[in-house]
C-alpha cells in the first residue's frame, strides 16, 4: 500500500506557487512509494477577505523573495492586478476547484493546483471569474461546464469548508506545508 503525502496549500500563497515544483518533483521522483492529497488550506477566508489593495505593498516586495530562493516567475499580468489593487483576495472559490477537481481525478489534483496557481501569479486570471476554471477544464480534457456546475453546489462548498477545518483543527497556521500523516 503506498503512502500519502499530504500538500497542505493555498492557491493565493505566493510561496505555495514557489513550492509547488518541489512537490510536483517529490511526487515524480517517488511515485511508487506515495500519492500526493492536495488539501487547499483557505489562507484568505472570512474576514481576511478584501481587495488586493489591502496587501499588495507587501506582495510586491515579497514576491521577489519567493522568485529569487524558489526559482520560479511571477507574471506582469499578476504584477499589474496587484498594483491595480481591485482584485477581491478570496481563496474560497480556487480552493473549491482544487477540491471539485480532486474529488473526480484525485491523481491530477497536484497538477491542476499548480496550473491553477500559474493563472494567477503569472497570467493575472482572477479567481474570481469562472472562465479562469473553465479554461483550466479545458487544459485537463475535463467538461468545463460541468466543473463549474460541481464547484457551485452545496457538496463541494461543504467538501471545501471541511478540508479548512480540518487545517484549523490541525494546527496549521502556514502555507506551504508537505508532510506525512493520516487523514
Amino acid at each position: 500500500m503506498k503512502h500519502k503525502l499530504l500538500y497542505i496549500m493555498d492557491p493565493l500563497c505566493g510561496w505555495c506557487f514557489g513550492f509547488s515544483p518541489v512537490v510536483l518533483k517529490l511526487r515524480d521522483e517517488y511515485k511508487d512509494v506515495f500519492d500526493v492529497n492536495v488539501i487547499p488550506g483557505g489562507m484568505m477566508i472570512g474576514t481576511r477577505v478584501g481587495p488586493a489593495s489591502n496587501m499588495a505593498s507587501y506582495i510586491l516586495t515579497a514576491y521577489q523573495r519567493v522568485e529569487d530562493m524558489a526559482g520560479v516567475k511571477f507574471g506582469e499580468p499578476y504584477l499589474d492586478m496587484l498594483r491595480d489593487g481591485t482584485e477581491m483576495l478570496d481563496s474560497e472559490p480556487p480552493c473549491r476547484a482544487i477540491h471539485t477537481f480532486q474529488q473526480a481525478h484525485p491523481y491530477q489534483a497536484l497538477d491542476f493546483a499548480h496550473e491553477l496557481q500559474l493563472k494567477q501569479f503569472q497570467e493575472g486570471k482572477s479567481f474570481n471569474d469562472l472562465n479562469t476554471y473553465r479554461e483550466l477544464a479545458t487544459q485537463f480534457s475535463t467538461d468545463a461546464d460541468h466543473l463549474v456546475n460541481q464547484m457551485e453546489t452545496e457538496e463541494a462548498r461543504y467538501g471545501t469548508r471541511g478540508d479548512f477545518q480540518w487545517v484549523q483543527s490541525a494546527g496549521i497556521t502556514g502555507f506551504p506545508l508537505p508532510g506525512a500523516a493520516k487523514r
